[in-house]
């Protein structure tokens, strides 16, 4: 049987961390409700976990998702005047999406906005790189890492 810290103390000793990171991830107006939605979720997974291995990063892993997940409700609320206009997104009302991946080498770049702001699926996205879709999942992963490699107060 695994034997899991109470939940409450987990939060408490992460929960300040988590906040910055969804802020990072989310922008600050969103933050909150990002980082609200990302302890729901491992909350409810809490009692199925198999192991009390790495649970910090297990609840940064769900705060990035939920990040993510926000980022594409609303893009997918964004009114499009135009056919056109629903394929870009006007980065300004990503909330700190664009500000996260500034520095990034341009094909980093361009990977990430594919699978997150245009919510592509990973056989479209090896149409437009021009590559396979298993070597799109891995730029994805990829870009993905370097985020994480290069934000701070991990």
């Amino acid at each position: 049987m695994v034997v899991l810290p109470p939940f409450s103390a987990l939060i408490e000793a992460h929960g300040d961390a988590l906040l910055t990171h969804a802020r990072r991830l989310a922008g600050p107006e969103q933050a909150e409700d990002v980082l609200q939605d990302a302890l729901l979720r491992a909350l409810r997974a809490y009692p199925r976990l198999r192991h009390a291995d790495h649970l910090r990063a297990w609840l940064y892993r769900i705060t990035t998702n939920a990040a993510m997940d926000a980022h594409r409700a609303r893009r997918r609320e964004v009114p499009a005047a135009d056919p056109a206009a629903s394929i870009t997104v006007d980065p300004e009302q990503l909330d700190g999406f664009e500000d996260l991946i500034t520095g990034l080498p341009d094909g980093v770049r361009a990977t990430l906005r594919l699978r997150f702001v245009d919510d592509l699926e990973y056989d479209v996205i090896a149409i437009r790189l021009d590559c396979s879709p298993e070597a799109a999942r891995q730029r994805v992963s990829s870009a993905l890492r370097t985020l994480r490699q290069r934000s701070p107060a991990r």
